[in-house]
């Protein structure tokens, strides 16, 4: 008989969503009961002491261990009556603190699918534009303070001049922030450096040349650029690392949304209409 269906993402998910919804019932089962016993199972202690033997290096003595037994019944039992008490209610900390275990209950079932490389492959073809690398380059930089300078046109041809007949670039620049040279930066990190956009003027640059003056957000610059690797699109065997995770975050919320739309058909919601913020100063 073949198996191939449990690998199909559809069928999983619907298990997933199905388990989700299972353990849901059962925190709200066990949160309503009447029963008052606590049960310190096997289990239980030896999570106690695998906890103790992480921050400790080594197994907990038999008194340390029951300590920690003893420490854990006192939390459950006055968890328990703070619960019958009602004091997790309208705490902000406790509601945000219950929403993330949901989450992450979420994100630890669909961390045990593996997917095929069939299924990643469509998502990152799906999401091509995400996977596309912005373009590198290494380059040097002489700066020009336009403020400083009265013919900044001028002086550029000059000192275009020099560069060319090999003078160090670093004794003609004007005192600025920036560093000299730049090694191996994508697009993204020129803009965030000199302004927005200003990656764009090395598209119409000759490489290896001394070309400019080019406009940034702090003045005029002339640019040689030694090495240029064009925007392109990531190779999937590259990046199925991403892949995987990406994809992983976009079913793990896609589970929480269809989780959350069918918790939300057990409750009838009213809202009331909000007061505009001149008629509560009237008021």
């Amino acid at each position: 008989m073949s198996l191939h269906w449990i690998r199909d993402p559809s069928i999983q998910f619907a298990a997933i969503g199905a388990m989700l919804f299972a353990v849901n019932g059962l925190f709200q089962s066990g949160a309503t009961g009447g029963d008052e016993e606590i049960v310190i199972t096997q289990n239980r202690i030896q999570h106690l002491s695998n906890i103790f033997e992480r921050g400790w290096q080594r197994p907990p003595e038999p008194v340390e261990l029951q300590g920690l037994i003893d420490d854990y019944v006192r939390e459950e039992v006055l968890y328990r009556e703070a619960m019958k008490m009602g004091l997790d209610e309208h705490d902000t900390v406790i509601r945000r603190r219950m929403r993330m275990k949901m989450e992450f209950l979420a994100k630890d079932l669909v961390d045990a699918i593996e997917p095929t490389d069939q299924v990643l492959e469509n998502y990152y073809t799906a999401n091509i534009e995400k996977y596309t690398l912005p373009a590198r380059y290494s380059f040097e930089q002489v700066f020009l303070d336009s403020e400083k300078r009265t013919e900044v046109a001028e002086d550029a041809r000059i000192i275009l001049t020099k560069l060319t007949a090999g003078t160090d670039p670093k004794t003609l620049s004007d005192s600025n922030l920036l560093q000299y040279r730049f090694e191996n930066v994508s697009s993204e990190r020129v803009d965030r450096l000199f302004g927005s956009d200003f990656s764009l003027q090395f598209l119409e640059l000759e490489p290896n040349q001394w070309s400019g003056p080019l406009t940034s957000a702090y003045g005029e610059h002339l640019v040689r650029i030694s090495a240029a690797e064009p925007r392109h699109q990531a190779e999937f065997t590259e990046i199925k690392a991403d892949v995987l995770r990406d994809w992983q975050l976009d079913e793990q919320k896609n589970i929480l949304e269809t989780q959350y739309q069918t918790l939300k058909e057990n409750y009838r919601i009213r809202v009331a209409e909000p007061v505009a913020a001149t008629e509560e100063a009237e008021q």
